[in-house]
């Protein structure tokens, strides 16, 4: 039987380099319902869960935090998939589970940006200019994007990517990083059904990702969604 665990990585960024790195901000609310709600859900489809809180990887900001789960190869002594969330994640009740979904234990699986589809070819090679990413074909790039908030990741593919996830090197965002070392590696790759990771999704959808300056509201409607749904949760 398949070990699987869901993990979310909360670090305060006062202490990295970079603190302003992301300035997106933080919503107390929709930190508590997102790790309440990833909590539940690894609980209900008999996943471990587990809440990272000290850093580990220390590059400017806790936002790559996230890459110990390719160059620790602790996790995987332990687990055999492992899906990451976002903290401003929120899973909703309908969401089924992803490990019986996507069983394979070799692929890296993201969710696919169906925003980068609709764009141009000339607007992924303007927008990789200056990035890891400027050496790739933006055709590729348009066809193969996805949003580093929510993806699955196994032991094999973990290892084939973290040669290619080097912070130094790439010194891009954390999300071109994670992009550049898929296509990079050759790694086998299954997306997943972008009800995953639909962008401000409410409990229609699987998972919600809370995207935006309006996030940051108190009253913004997914955290009202959540409130609804998961203050009764006990």
């Amino acid at each position: 039987m398949s070990r699987n665990l869901v993990v979310q990585f909360f670090i305060k960024p006062d202490t990295f380099s970079e603190p302003n790195y992301n300035s997106l901000g933080l919503n107390d609310q929709l930190l508590k319902y997102s790790l309440k709600s990833a909590e539940i859900y690894a609980q209900r489809i008999s996943a471990d869960y587990k809440l990272v809180t000290a850093p580990k990887v220390n590059w400017k900001h806790p936002t790559f935090e996230r890459f110990d789960l390719f160059y620790n190869n602790d996790w995987w002594v332990h687990y055999d998939r492992i899906l990451y969330l976002d903290t401003d994640v929120i899973v909703w009740p309908k969401a089924p589970s992803v490990f019986e979904l996507y069983p394979d234990l070799h692929s890296f699986k993201p969710v696919l940006d169906k925003r980068a589809l609709r764009k141009s070819i000339e607007y992924h090679e303007k927008n990789s200019k200056g990035t890891c990413l400027e050496t790739i074909d933006p055709a590729q790039l348009r066809s193969k994007r996805f949003n580093a908030g929510v993806f699955m990741v196994t032991r094999e593919s973990a290892l084939a990517m973290k040669p290619f996830l080097n912070c130094a090197e790439l010194d891009s965002d954390d999300n071109c990083m994670l992009i550049y070392a898929m296509l990079k590696s050759g790694v086998e790759v299954q997306y997943m059904d972008y009800k995953f990771n639909k962008k401000n999704g409410g409990p229609s959808w699987y998972f919600g990702h809370a995207f935006g300056q309006e996030k940051l509201n108190q009253n913004f409607s997914v955290i009202k969604k959540a409130k609804e749904i998961f203050d009764v949760i006990t």
